[in-house]
């Protein structure tokens, strides 16, 4: 796991693995694959996009899929993510 304190990142920075901690992210492109989950510590965000790739894509389209309203399964899935309601 890779730690990134106190910089300012562009461009494509890959998520997967890394700890940031007060890094300013400028016109990046943070993209997360479905690995460890990247932990933020006092970080800031300016013009940045998050983008899901790989194993985190399909995760969220299956999420997506299950939580349509025809499903009868949109409560289980919000259940998964209390912390969002």
């Amino acid at each position: 796991m890779a730690e990134f304190r106190d910089q300012t990142l562009t461009g494509v920075q890959t998520l997967d693995d890394n700890i940031y901690v007060r890094c300013e992210f400028i016109n990046a492109r943070l993209v997360y694959q479905g690995g460890a989950a990247p932990g933020f510590d006092s970080c800031t965000f300016e013009d940045a996009e998050f983008v899901f790739e790989g194993a985190a894509a399909r995760t969220l389209g299956f999420l997506r899929g299950m939580s349509s309203a025809d499903t009868n399964m949109r409560d289980i899935v919000l259940g998964f993510l209390p912390g969002l309601r």
